[in-house]
């Protein structure tokens, strides 16, 4: 294990690399028979909104033998941090070097992510290519929705996990074990992987072998109820998988294939994970997640159902983009948001006819329909997402998106003075495993002429248009149905610089385009139309739908023929299920019966408020956090403890709470503040005992008092803040720099800002500045005073120039150890101490 760098605090969102959060579990190390990482391939963020990496996660820790830790992509700055101090990247928790590790897990769940599989490798010292690793390394391993064709990054990975992982993660991790007992090299290990139902291993594959896991029931596959509580996620919710697979056979939609049977979860089950997971974390917003959400027939009910356990935790519930035929006015009830946020409608094709030929089945009138229930409930703003460069789509189908936005536009004008319109498009990418899979895709030409028509169709007040990067589109169509010589192309490509390549602002064509100019490929030859007649490289892997039913589906539409969904209706003879133990299963529709609780406003006018100062501390690695991040974490610590809070009016109910000023990324400190209120009185010693236990590591509650009627703010109530500058030992003449500096009537420093440096006084701030017993600095600041940076300080006291201080930072350490109160909020802590 090794201690986290102070240079981190310089790095973009320091959060990311840190660990610690309510809900991650740090295991002994040296306890543990087998350790894997599951890495992310991409940003924090985007990983921690994830949900399958928190289910591996919490399986594999509630194992007592194993270990399971998180890693995810450094961003550029924190990369080429860890190449300056020859620091090799670290896992979450117990800050692990990825070398150390039996195993480390990608999910791969986007095709554009593969060169940050790269930097995870490159970054923790590990061959990119299988072939050159050896019995010192990791097992690479690699599942999601990428691995279902596998072979534009087969050289770089060693094993592949094919669908559910639930089970098959704890078969590999005991397989692992049982190699590491029996001292078995790497090549024995892969053998015997290679043997294991689902798992894939190129340098050890033979055709026909059935490499498909499945959980043949939700409902008693483990899930996470008392999940991680990240720092900042692209999705600050609770999420809660409430189905897996999709029978609706849209013939674009590889989840829809590849997911299959159907396996819906019960509304009980349901209602108890989403019940105890709002209560754990905290969130104030839940999410059911589905394919199909609108499918799911106990999805009324369950919302009704949790509202009322949860009454007492406003939230707010949210859904994926529901089918225009699947929405009711009681799901539109119960979702709470009212007039706040907005709805999202998938029609995907804006014509009945190419809506066909896509198995969509949904008619123009349902949509309508389903957009005058959306504005009438009180929504004022709805997304609907189309799809590009379908099969079968004509001009006229483009025109349509631009007619179907203002016939919708139109029909909330009937219900509000300026309703809003936003279009979004997406490129149709042929998928493996899906009727479409061999039909063309747009060229990057041919994408922007689309994009230029609908730029200037979709015009007007209350109509927007957002679109997706065609490079980027064009990119990923061609891993989509790539094969085994991309690897190389990857490789190259992240030599040339290609990082986060599904981010528009970070995406670097040139780079792709330079690897596969260096290796002759011609990338026009992957999006192009494919003879059904020649086999296509993951057919040899029987994972999907069989080739015959494939076949007939894309017979299907081009005759513009809808097939059933087979869920409620006769089978179609995909080749996925055995009808024992893997075949579709229904949740049943239950009545919706209950108290009903009332989703309007809250109102808290009339509520008799009790107000509470409470101090916390923030230590160790918490430091790395920004205001922001702390804030979050004390809401919801303070929502997960229970207590009477009282919450804002408006469709989002906050925690009416207020915090101090805001303290810097890198800056501990000893004495932070924040207010709260209650609805009933609460004790000052169990509320700090049971808030600090919903925070995370380095926040911790450590005192409070009852103002009882006093008004002034946190930073009214102090005068003099106190800090503590350490680890400057090697500065010799500290002493004589703070006699000269205290002397000194006036110190200027320039404060660099993006609109033009300003000049301060930073002596005029400080109050008090000495050294104390074991040397270390001491620095009293006035309140109301321009508060002098870590870097003013170093410049102003002891003549140190930028560049010094620059090398000084990874070692220096700022806390706030003190502060000096008003008279009259002395008086308060007095009596509140009485």
């Amino acid at each position: 294990m090794i201690s986290l760098p102070k240079w981190i605090q310089y790095v973009q969102k320091p959060y990311r690399y840190i660990g610690g959060e309510k809900g991650s579990i740090q295991k002994d190390w040296n306890a543990a028979s087998v350790r894997i990482c599951l890495a992310f391939p991409d940003t924090y963020e985007i990983g921690m909104s994830h949900i399958g990496m928190q289910i591996l996660y919490h399986i594999v820790n509630r194992e007592p033998d194993y270990i399971a830790e998180r890693v995810f992509t450094p961003w550029p700055d924190m990369e080429q941090a860890l190449y300056a101090h020859d620091l090799a990247l670290f896992s979450l928790e117990n800050h692990e070097p990825l070398m150390n590790f039996d195993a480390i897990g990608f999910s791969l769940a986007y095709e554009l992510t593969y060169t940050n599989v790269l930097t995870i490798l490159k970054t923790a010292g590990i061959p990119v290519l299988s072939k050159d690793r050896n019995d010192s390394h990791p097992i690479i391993i690699a599942g999601g929705p990428c691995a279902y064709n596998p072979f534009p990054v087969q050289d770089i990975m060693d094993v592949f996990i094919i669908g559910d992982g639930e089970d098959a993660i704890l078969q590999f991790l005991a397989t692992i074990k049982q190699s590491k007992q029996n001292n078995g090299s790497r090549d024995q290990l892969l053998e015997t992987l290679a043997t294991m139902p689902g798992v894939y291993v190129p340098a050890k594959h033979t055709d026909g072998k059935n490499l498909r896991n499945i959980i043949s029931d939700l409902n008693t596959a483990f899930y996470p109820d008392v999940p991680i509580v990240p720092y900042a996620a692209l999705q600050m919710r609770s999420a809660i998988e409430v189905s897996r697979g999709c029978t609706r056979g849209c013939r674009f939609c590889q989840a829809g294939y590849i997911y299959r049977p159907l396996r819906q979860r019960s509304a009980e089950n349901t209602v108890g994970i989403a019940t105890r997971s709002l209560s754990s974390t905290g969130f104030d917003e839940l999410s059911f997640l589905s394919l199909s959400i609108s499918d799911w027939a106990p999805l009324e009910f369950s919302l009704q159902h949790v509202h009322e356990s949860c009454a007492h935790l406003p939230f707010q519930a949210s859904l994926p983009s529901l089918r225009v035929e699947g929405i009711s006015d009681g799901m539109i009830s119960r979702l709470g948001k009212g007039r706040s946020g907005s709805f999202t409608l998938a029609p995907e094709a804006a014509t009945e006819r190419l809506r066909q030929i896509i198995n969509k089945g949904n008619t123009d009138a349902d949509l309508y329909q389903s957009v005058e229930s959306i504005f009438k409930a009180g929504w004022q703003a709805i997304k609907l997402y189309f799809m590009i460069g379908l099969p079968g789509e004509t001009p006229k189908d483009i025109v349509a998106i631009a007619t179907v936005a203002k016939r919708c536009r139109d029909i909330g004008r009937k219900y509000h003075r300026r309703p809003d319109i936003t279009v979004s498009t997406s490129t149709f990418v042929p998928k493996p495993h899906t009727p479409f899979q061999w039909e063309a895709q747009l060229s990057i030409d041919e994408i922007k002429k689309c994009q230029a028509d609908l730029k200037q169709l979709i015009r007007g007040p209350g109509l927007s248009y957002k679109w997706h990067d065609a490079a980027i589109s064009y990119l990923e169509g061609v891993f989509s149905r790539g094969d085994a010589r991309l690897s190389k192309v990857i490789i190259r490509a992240h030599e040339y610089g290609a990082r986060f390549d599904g981010w528009s602002e970070s995406f670097n064509m040139s780079a792709w385009q330079r690897a596969f100019d260096d290796y002759k490929i011609n990338t026009s030859a992957y999006l192009k139309k494919r003879d059904t007649s020649v086999q296509l490289p993951w057919s040899t892997l029987n994972i999907g739908p069989s080739n015959r039913y494939l076949l007939s589906e894309q017979q299907n539409a081009f005759n513009q023929i809808h097939t059933m969904d087979c869920s409620v209706s006769e089978c179609t003879a995909c080749g996925l299920c055995d009808f024992t133990s893997v075949q579709n299963i229904t949740a049943k529709t239950l009545p919706i019966e209950g108290r009903g609780v009332d989703l309007s406003p809250a109102n808290t006018e009339n509520i008799q408020m009790h107000h509470y100062r409470f101090q916390y501390e923030k230590t160790g690695d918490a430091c790395m956090l920004g205001h922001l991040e702390v804030t979050d974490m004390i809401r919801y610590g303070l929502r997960a403890s229970g207590l009477p809070l009282v919450y804002t009016s408006g469709f989002h109910p906050r925690v009416k709470m207020s915090m101090g000023p805001a303290l810097g990324v890198g800056i501990a400190s000893l004495c932070e503040f924040m207010d709260i209120w209650t609805m009933q009185p609460i004790d000052i010693d169990a509320t700090v005992q049971l808030v600090s236990s919903h925070l995370p590591k380095g926040l911790c509650v450590v005192d409070g008092w009852n103002l009882k009627g006093y008004k002034g703010s946190i930073e009214s109530s102090v005068c003099r803040t106190k800090y503590c500058i350490t680890n400057i030992s090697y500065i010799n003449n500290k002493k004589e720099c703070i006699d000269q500096f205290l002397s000194k009537d006036n110190v200027i420093v320039c404060r660099k800002r993006p609109k033009g440096n300003k000049e301060i006084n930073i002596r005029s701030s400080i109050a008090s500045l000495y050294c104390d017993e074991v040397n270390n600095v001491v620095v009293g600041l006035k309140a109301g005073e321009v508060k002098p940076r870590l870097n003013e300080l170093l410049f102003g006291i002891f003549n140190l120039d930028e560049k010094e201080s620059s090398d000084m930072y990874s070692q220096i350490m700022l806390t706030k150890i003190a502060s000096t109160y008003t008279d009259e909020f002395t008086n308060i802590m007095k009596t509140d101490a009485l």
